[in-house]
């Protein structure tokens, strides 16, 4: 199930890779590395003149403006009223930086209250700067005072009345009073005065949103990622709202490829949308027009189309697809991973060492890609070659020791393989110790555990506080449900109760629904149920190629 997580991050790289108007510079392991010693010099400067001189306030406060940068809010806290203490009153400059640096960091904390503070302190040294008027402005919609917010946009209007902020801001103003008309005709003038900025139509989405004007919003966005040079906030914010608003930004994306027809990046933002959200069937018709139309021949539109074939299992298409994406990028691990699955169980299924085959490829390249490793490990089961999965499981763990999947897989060969409960239950122990994220498997290790009460307790969490409306947290209640294996509510079965849940928000893995038994998160004993093929047969729809 890992394959199908798409955080929001993930996806807007992808979309950002693929199109052509945007240009992004992506950060490396070693970028990262280069920057954090760089950060560790730099600090090791600070704390050494400190050390020698605690009084030297300059560098002090720039320490402090480090540690914000670090995200070490409270250490730059502590900095900077050091800092306000020891500045003579004469250099108000930096007093007013020093206030100005410590709402900032307030407002990073969200304590709105002392952010205001600092800002009326900053405003007695210098009543007229702009910056400190802005936060005063924001932070007073933050916590609620809209008079004292319009008052403080009014004046940045009445300084530069071609501020589309300020003007963002007094339409969120009216919005939350009720006024739509003044609120959108906020908006509608800062899209008026710069049809070619981005920013514009993002913030009239963001009032439109609070207008309850969904397609429109969305439509704003997309029209944000068309006119921009840099379209990343656009894209993530398109993204986010399809999390709650999902039929009105597939909607939106829609109609905009039916008004321009050749333009390849509207189809692509839909599929990874649709992909997002594990309606593989919308996804797959997207990529397909994509392909078939000669909109872009780029190595991750066969992949993701290979990948939605798979779920479907339409096992030859996503072998030709998973092929060409390989062909254009033969060190993109993670499309191995999705070859192996698809070549093991096409045709009659079980070609596992055809699979092991493919996945020795991708080792071949990086003998410590995780996912190649886990999927490994897991034919490897499949053949029965237990000893040899939990080598390989255990060279997962080298490289990630916290991967909770990898570490449900281990505890499972122990089980149920090794008869070793007692490595069982170390590994199972430490999965339960993870926090509720759905993919940390935590309900799985503490079933295992025998805390049966606890574990759907887990269960019922990731279904309220599951907001993608693809039906995945219902797909994982209904895999722990099974295993279980208890009836709730009469004679009505919990598991296929979440079953239906899964399906009605649109889960679309035919994949999932009839094949993968692999551990931990399968549905092979919702499968024993004579209602279950009833249950599919009502829900064709979800595994077919459809607008």
């Amino acid at each position: 199930m890992m394959r199908t997580q798409m955080t929001m991050k993930c996806l807007v790289l992808l979309l950002l890779a693929l199109t052509p108007m945007i240009s992004s510079a992506q950060l490396t392991d070693e970028d990262i590395r280069i920057r954090n010693r760089i950060n560790e010099a730099v600090m090791g400067v600070y704390n050494s003149a400190l050390d020698k001189d605690p009084s030297d306030y300059n560098t002090r406060f720039a320490r402090a403006n480090q540690l914000y940068y670090n995200g070490e809010y409270d250490l730059a806290i502590a900095d900077v009223k050091q800092v306000i203490d020891a500045i003579p009153n004469k250099e108000k400059e930096l007093r007013f930086d020093s206030y100005l640096l410590l709402a900032t960091l307030y407002d990073a904390k969200g304590e709105y209250d002392h952010e205001i503070d600092a800002l009326k302190e900053a405003s007695a040294i210098n009543a007229t700067s702009m910056p400190c008027i802005d936060m005063l402005a924001k932070v007073s919609y933050k916590v609620g005072d809209l008079d004292a917010a319009e008052r403080n946009y009014a004046t940045i209007l009445r300084d530069n009345p071609l501020s589309y902020d300020a003007m963002y801001g007094m339409a969120k103003i009216e919005a939350k009073r009720g006024n739509f008309e003044k609120a959108a005709g906020y908006v509608d003038r800062a899209v008026n005065l710069f049809t070619a900025e981005p920013q514009v139509y993002i913030n009239r989405s963001d009032v439109l949103m609070m207008m309850e004007q969904y397609e429109p919003a969305a439509q704003d966005l997309i029209s944000a990622l068309s006119v921009g040079s840099d379209s990343g906030s656009a894209i993530e914010a398109l993204v986010k709202m399809s999390d709650t608003k999902y039929d009105a930004v597939m909607n939106a994306l829609a109609n905009s490829y039916e008004k321009a027809p050749r333009v390849g990046t509207f189809y692509y933002v839909r599929a990874m949308i649709a992909i997002r959200h594990f309606h593989y069937g919308q996804a797959l018709k997207d990529l397909k027009s994509i392909i078939d139309n000669n909109l872009y021949d780029y190595h991750s539109i066969y992949y993701n189309a290979a990948l939605c074939q798979r779920e479907l299992t339409q096992w030859d298409d996503a072998l030709g697809n998973v092929n060409k994406a390989i062909a254009l990028a033969p060190d993109e691990l993670s499309y191995y991973v999705l070859k192996a699955s698809i070549v093991q169980y096409r045709g009659k299924g079980n070609n596992y060492d055809a699979a092991i085959e493919v996945l020795n490829q991708a080792l071949a390249k990086n003998g410590q890609y995780l996912d190649a490793l886990k999927a490994k490990a897991r034919v490897q089961l499949a053949q029965r070659k237990d000893k040899e999965a939990l080598a390989t499981v255990n060279t997962a763990l080298s490289t990630s020791s916290t991967d909770a999947d990898a570490l449900m897989l281990r505890g499972w060969i122990y089980k149920y393989r090794l008869n070793n409960a007692a490595q069982a239950k170390a590994d199972f122990e430490r999965v339960a110790q993870m926090d509720n994220d759905i993919h940390h498997l935590k309900g799985f290790a503490l079933h295992e555990l025998g805390q049966e009460d606890d574990a759907r307790a887990w269960a019922k969490k990731i279904v309220e506080d599951g907001i993608l409306p693809g039906g995945e947290s219902y797909f994982y209640a209904a895999a722990l449900h099974s295993d279980i294996g208890e009836y709730e509510m009469g004679d009505k079965v919990i598991c296929l109760d979440n079953l239906r849940s899964a399906l009605a928000n649109g889960y679309g893995s035919l994949y999932e629904m009839k094949v993968n038994e692999n551990p931990y998160v399968n549905l092979k004993l919702v499968r024993r149920y004579p209602e279950f093929n009833t249950i599919l047969e009502q829900n064709q729809t979800n595994f077919q190629e459809r607008r």
